[in-house]
């Protein structure tokens, strides 16, 4: 590390964002299929159903939007943008709590994906809360000769450890 003056982005926050995306849209499809059933098999209540139908989209574009912030704050190693995406974890943390316990009828199916997507956002979460911390940290800029110090330090290292081997 003595070369490098800012760290590089977490490859696993991106990998799980990227995941996530794909999980998010399989819950948005399985989720309106059940919906479908709820309806014509259970007596739902009208207003009901109308409201917790649109909340799967609402909560869809929101998490959507959430993994868009995760991974471009992850990539450019944006505060901002990861703070959003702390912030729209806690919003779709939210929703995905209504479709685990306050909608209407809730299945056992529903139980499994809202559970699945609640433990992604926390592991994303911690994730990114790790990032905001190593990336906060204060960076010193280098001039040309400090980099030029610290790269012949680096060689003198490399070479004693060649010569002791």
């Amino acid at each position: 590390m003595y070369l490098t003056i800012t760290d590089p982005s977490s490859t696993t926050l991106h990998l799980l964002l990227h995941a996530n995306n794909f999980y998010s849209i399989l819950w948005f499809i399985l989720e309106i299929l059940l919906f479908i059933f709820k309806f014509n098999h259970l007596i739902y209540p009208k207003h009901a159903f109308g409201l917790e139908f649109t909340m799967i989209f609402v909560l869809c574009f929101n998490d959507l939007i959430r993994q868009r912030f995760g991974i471009r704050g992850n990539l450019m190693l944006q505060p901002s943008l990861l703070i959003l995406f702390i912030v729209y974890d806690f919003i779709c943390a939210i929703g995905y709590v209504f479709f685990l316990i306050g909608q209407s009828y809730v299945q056992r199916t529903e139980l499994l994906l809202s559970g699945i997507s609640l433990l992604l956002i926390l592991i994303e979460f911690i994730f990114s809360i790790v990032i905001l911390i190593r990336n906060s940290r204060a960076m010193p800029i280098l001039t040309i000769e400090q980099k030029l110090e610290r790269f012949n330090q680096v060689q003198k290292k490399f070479l004693s450890s060649v010569k002791t081997e």
